[in-house]
């Protein structure tokens, strides 16, 4: 496509431009910095390459330098004449980029000379002789020019640059760190133009294509764009026969798949995404092949017409599949039974769907089943492709049938009687694809499929592993390796070694013991809340073995988990479990909430007035806390996701939580737990501080902790690694305690609460395993 005939084309801009822009700055400012922080190694790398001073090879190296430029110059006024005849918006980028590489090379080379030092020795070289402005105008004119589409002077250019940067670093001209600064800083300049301005798009005008399409023997009309993204477009004609949909591929998307696919791949393993294609225009001919294989497999699919190269472009022209889609057929149960079925051929086949939703199943008149948009289709895919494949079409169909007529279409006619093998555990939100995971979110659509499908003895295969990392470990190592560098920061500004020799004994044995007495209480906690009874020891030895877990996972994930694990092994099923769970961790946070309330208050009130009244600065925080719960309950999309996250949540929980407040025993095990569960990690803070002769108010001490406290449950770190500890250290010094003695507590604290428990927690989980209680 040219615009030489001056009409004006659309123009694109490129993603592959745009990365090799942001990759070219990154490299330059890497440079920059290297040279200026650390101006004696880049001095000795540039020292470390010898350059001739001896004739007759230095005088041949010149003339090699001179041929060269030359060169260089011919290649540049050939690239101009090409781009005046051919392409003359791309002439006007690489002008302006010339215009703009000039006086930045100049200032550049200015700049060194002003700076001294280092500068001019390793970047812009002796002045006499210096080839900056040059080099960095010649790039800045071919990156702007876009030889991309234009290979055969890519090469020569490409060559005569080369020739000429060695030349001159060999003869010193040019230092190294200098000519990787000139190329680095002339393909900033030229790309910039060119993102900025844009390019002539690669995908040939209608004409081309209808007259390319009429020569294969598709003599298509007008086509009209549907669908347009990043180097692809999908057009919808028509020919004698009937509509035809026509896909364009060009280079201007390349690397938009790769970009998008490159997180899936790292994020789920090999046996969940296969092999995906990671060019638009693989991923297209697969499309074709997988459509020639349904085709052979008798299933329903847009009937390929051609494929051709139509310059730098792929196209591919197919016929689409007449019929109705799934949600809008008459009968919509038997054509979910129909889809599945199709869906049992393909997978006899090896092939995969890659991206089913009831809108790509298509009903013919016969009551047959089809499916359209093959491009996430996968031959020989393997077993648990084909089941998440499944489960996609399940949970897809049971949005517009329900899920009890879904998983009877599904155990008729796909599994034709065999039992659902994993199929169960795969009822998963991340086992979804995107468009079903958003459909699904804040339904109970998952769990009532999950219901209608596990066998009446509720045994399962157990759940594959699909990830092979997911967003929270990423979120988790990050906030590790911050809390890790926060620590040793504070960690060095103290002697920990001589400040733990002059600790009481005594006060840390104190602080043990409490932190072996919040076990008992968060058994007491539990307990209140069980619909049956349990032995207080073994639930006391549950809770020390979430000691250990805590080291893997985030603070409650592990916790939770073992106490829902310790009730279904005790005689609970898995919803009474998780409820009595949930319901003592509601029942745990709104008395700390409680606590922390009457702390924050009491901490307020003077003893010098005949007063409840607290400070002012105290009813200034309640208030400025209540106006900003204010603001945000008044936005729509805030109570939308308290609604979505709580409800569920107020309606498990309420009916026991009113059940235990009707039984005075039971509320005040349940009181009596949480309170001496807080009170242990208070008397092991408070002994850890006494410890190392620092001592501050009992209700600053509770408010510290359950401030702490509070800041590690929803910090993603193991055992709110790092969160507590800043925290707890930030309260501290905040109140008046030295940094020194703030820094040894809250260690001994966190030692006595965190480190020590978690072998003791291994051992108890060993032997609550070894009896089968988790």
């Amino acid at each position: 496509m040219t615009e030489a005939g001056g009409g004006v084309a659309p123009r694109v801009r490129r993603p592959n431009d745009v990365v090799r822009l942001v990759a070219a700055a990154a490299g330059l400012a890497l440079v920059l910095l290297a040279t200026l922080l650390t101006p004696d190694a880049a001095s000795a790398l540039v020292e470390a390459v010898p350059t001739v001073q001896r004739d007759p090879l230095r005088t041949a190296l010149s003339v090699v330098s001179v041929v060269a430029s030359l060169a260089v110059l011919v290649v540049l006024v050939i690239v101009a004449v090409d781009a005046a005849r051919h392409r003359r918006t791309a002439l006007v980028h690489a002008l302006v980029a010339l215009a703009i590489g000039l006086p930045l090379a100049a200032a550049g080379e200015r700049f060194g000379d002003a700076a001294g030092g280092a500068i001019p020795d390793v970047l812009t070289a002796p002045r006499d002789d210096a080839a900056l402005v040059p080099v960095v105008a010649s790039l800045a004119f071919l990156a702007g020019a876009d030889l991309q589409r234009r290979r055969r002077w890519r090469g020569p250019a490409e060559w005569a640059v080369l020739a000429s940067l060695g030349s001159a670093v060999a003869i010193g001209n040019f230092t190294v760190f200098g000519a990787v600064a000139a190329v680095l800083l002339g393909a900033v300049v030229g790309l910039a133009v060119r993102v900025a301005g844009g390019v002539a798009p690669a995908r040939p005008d209608d004409a081309v294509i209808r007259a390319a399409l009429a020569r294969s023997g598709v003599a298509v009309g007008d086509l009209q764009v549907v669908e347009q993204a990043a180097g692809f477009v999908r057009l919808d004609g028509a020919d004698d026969v009937g509509p035809v949909s026509v896909t364009v591929v060009d280079p201007d998307g390349r690397g938009v798949p790769l970009a998008r696919r490159a997180g899936r791949l790292l994020r789920f393993r090999a046996a969940v995404v296969g092999r995906p294609a990671l060019t638009q225009r693989a991923e297209l001919e697969r499309q074709a092949a997988s459509a020639t294989l349904a085709g052979a497999a008798g299933v329903a699919v847009p009937r390929m017409l051609a494929m051709l190269a139509v310059g730098p472009a792929l196209v591919l022209a197919e016929r689409p599949l007449p019929g109705t889609p799934l949600p809008e057929a008459d009968d919509a149960e038997k054509g979910l039974a129909a889809a599945f079925a199709a869906l049992r051929r393909l997978h006899d086949l090896g092939l995969v769907h890659g991206a089913l939703s009831p809108e790509c199943v298509v009903l013919g008149p016969d009551g047959d089943a089809g499916f359209r948009d093959l491009r996430s289709a996968q031959p020989a895919a393997g077993e648990l492709q084909r089941d998440l494949d499944a489960v996609a079409l399940l949970v897809g169909g049971a949005g517009v049938v329900g899920p009890v007529a879904a998983v009877a279409a599904l155990r008729s006619a796909y599994l034709a009687g065999a039992a659902p093998r994993r199929l169960p555990a795969l009822l998963q939100p991340v086992a979804l694809p995107a468009a079903a995971r958003k459909a699904v979110r804040g339904t109970d659509l998952l769990a009532d499929l999950h219901s209608a499908l596990a066998g009446p003895d509720g045994v399962e295969a157990a759940a594959p592993r699909l990830e092979r990392f997911s967003p929270r470990v990423v979120l988790t190592v990050v906030a590790s390796v911050v809390a890790a560098l926060l620590l040793a920061s504070q960690l060095s500004q103290v002697s920990i070694v001589d400040e733990f020799r002059r600790a009481d004994p005594l006060w840390l044995l104190v602080a043990l013991g409490g932190s072996a007495v919040t076990y008992v209480g968060a058994a007491l906690a539990l307990l209140a809340f069980v619909p049956m009874a349990l032995p207080l020891l073994r639930t006391t030895l549950v809770q020390v073995s979430t000691a250990w877990l805590t080291l893997v996972t985030p603070p409650t994930v592990g916790h939770v988990g073992l106490n829902i694990r310790y009730l279904q092994r005790a005689g609970l099923g898995v919803g009474a479990a998780a409820a009595t769970v949930a319901v003592s961790q509601v029942a745990t946070v709104a008395v700390t909430v409680l606590i922390l309330v009457v702390v924050a208050w009491a901490s307020g009130v003077s003893a010098s007035r005949l007063s409840l009244l607290p400070s002012g600065d105290v009813i200034l925080v309640v208030l400025g806390a209540v106006a900003v719960l204010a603001l945000l309950a008044a936005l729509p999309k805030v109570r939308r996701v308290l609604r979505e996250r709580l409800e569920p949540l107020v309606r498990q929980s309420l009916p026991q939580l009113l059940a235990t407040a009707t039984e005075p025993r039971r509320l005040v095990t349940a009181l009596g737990g949480i309170l001496l569960q807080n009170a242990g990690y208070v008397l092991a803070l408070d002994a850890s501080l006494r410890a190392f002769g620092a001592s501050v108010a009992l209700p600053t001490v509770i408010g510290v902790y359950l401030i702490a406290s509070t800041v590690g449950s929803i910090a993603p770190t193991p055992g709110g690694l790092g969160a507590v500890e800043a925290a707890l250290v930030g309260g501290l010094t905040a109140t008046g305690v030295p940094l020194t003695e703030a820094l040894t507590a809250v260690l001994a604290f966190r030692t006595v609460t965190f480190w020590l428990p978690a072998p003791v927690g291994w051992l108890a989980f060993v032997g609550l395993q070894r009896r089968k209680h988790v």
